[in-house]
């Protein structure tokens, strides 16, 4: 019989692993343990946490394009022993390597790259990381049955995944060192083969994913997570019209930063639509092989910017923190963590980081007559106040204007974009209808340029399909 008390207890006493269950899927079998562990466990409450978890392996197992290994529970948990981020992986990521004499592999040039209290606690974590994968999951759903009076609850091992070998070498030894796993007698054992395997592939999402959204976690440990991106708006400067000279110092500044050279901040001003933002996002293509990687940031999390430079100061990528449509209201002091980290603070600022922000404010702060007239008040230091306010664009080391367009840059945006789209169009008609769209909708910008082509294009479509 299950002992799921005891279990539960394990996943509780994760020593240097416990991002191996930090995940939804990971915290929701681990809620089900614990109601399961109950004296009393709540039918109704044992019945959701079941759906929930069901679901989530089986969305994963179904849609798994590699070979699977073990059902839903044990393939997902042996990927995330493998995908592991924490201390051991770390370790093993930033200690020195060397080619060995057999193609794809790695040999440790340290003698002993861990410590005897870290191997402990490694082999410590593995024993009950193997219990949690050896259970029986149609046990699991016996009891959840019995005890929610639901007869024919499937358990989770009857999945079956898109079925795509795993052909590269690189998936190849992945799905080795599962099959590796599955056949130990004790994951303790499996350490050094672990170790080994995380120092020949970054097991970090920095390493899989371009772009990330930082997420705040106010009075968690790690303060916040970097969420990826898996569908990254892309951009493409070729694909970008106009505002040659203004993207081109923005590519220069970044590509000094990705060669390890001194760069600047940035901030890129101008009217809406643009294409301020566009611009960044352009840079990952152009970059991310060389280890550019983007982080937005919002504005509310700008107090967060001491914890994302503690996150992201030894790594080795370079990160841009993007903000998007900054500014601030005269009552907001918001604005000083964002100055504290340009330039002012005690700690040096990290040498694979850099902020790009963009904005329609110059000074990016709003400006009030009720500034000034502070001046005349009982503030001894109210012109020190608006000083501090204007200053704060002037941190960055590079301000790229990006002017509102004329008509005849907007028109010649439009014909970039027409001849892109293969449009077959008289000039004349293209132009008197570009004029018309931008008087009706929001003026002149690269944004209602690409708006009306877009229009156009489906118009044309479906003329072609009478």
């Amino acid at each position: 019989m299950t002992d799921f008390a005891r279990l539960y207890q394990f996943t509780q006493q994760l020593l240097v692993y416990s991002d191996v269950l930090a995940d939804p899927t990971g915290q929701a079998f681990v809620r089900l343990l614990q109601g399961l562990a109950l004296p009393h466990p709540n039918p109704t409450q044992l019945s959701r946490d079941y759906a929930n978890l069901f679901y989530r392996l089986a969305e994963e197992a179904e849609l798994y394009q590699g070979e699977m290994v073990g059902n839903g529970w044990q393939n997902h948990l042996l990927d995330r022993l493998l995908d592991s981020d924490g201390l051991i992986a770390t370790k093993a990521h930033r200690t020195p390597h060397k080619p060995a004499a057999s193609p794809g592999q790695l040999v440790i040039e340290t003698e002993y790259p861990l410590g005897m209290g870290l191997i402990s606690a490694g082999g410590h974590d593995l024993t009950r990381l193997q219990a949690l994968y050896q259970l029986n999951a149609t046990d699991l759903a016996l009891k959840v049955r019995q005890l929610t009076d639901n007869p024919d609850l499937p358990a989770w091992s009857a999945f079956k995944g898109l079925g795509q070998s795993a052909e590269k070498s690189r998936e190849r030894r992945r799905y080795e060192l599962k099959k590796a796993l599955v056949d130990a007698k004790d994951w303790a054992f499996m350490l050094d083969e672990l170790f080994r395997f995380y120092g020949e592939n970054d097991p970090s999402e920095f390493n899989r994913y371009q772009g990330f959204r930082w997420r705040s976690e106010a009075g968690t440990l790690a303060g916040g997570r970097f969420e990826p991106v898996k569908y990254v708006d892309e951009q493409r400067f070729e694909n970008l019209i106009g505002y040659e000279k203004e993207r081109n110092i923005l590519i220069g500044n970044t590509e000094q930063f990705v060669a390890g050279l001194p760069a600047n901040h940035v901030l890129l001003y101008g009217a809406r639509g643009t294409g301020k933002s566009s611009s960044v996002k352009a840079l990952l293509p152009r970059f991310a092989e060389q280890g550019l990687r983007l982080v937005e940031v919002m504005k509310h999390e700008l107090a967060d910017f001491p914890i994302i430079v503690e996150h992201l100061r030894n790594r080795p990528e370079k990160f841009i923190l993007f903000v998007d449509d900054l500014s601030f209201e005269a009552e907001e002091s918001s604005y000083k963590d964002l100055k504290a980290l340009l330039e002012g603070s005690l700690e040096a600022r990290p040498r694979n980081l850099l902020i790009y922000a963009t904005s329609n404010r110059r000074h990016l702060v709003k400006e009030q007559f009720s500034d000034n007239a502070a001046l005349g008040n009982e503030e001894v230091n109210a012109w020190d106040t608006v000083e501090e306010k204007l200053s704060l664009s002037d941190r960055f080391g590079l301000i790229i204007t990006f002017i509102t367009p004329n008509q005849q840059q907007y028109l010649a945006i439009v014909n970039g974009l027409a001849e892109q789209a293969g449009l077959k169009v008289e000039p004349e008609e293209l132009r008197r209808r570009a004029l018309r769209w931008e008087l009706s909708h929001s003026g002149r910008s690269g944004r209602t340029a690409r708006q009306f082509i877009d229009q156009l294009t489906g118009e044309l479509g479906l003329k072609q399909h009478d």
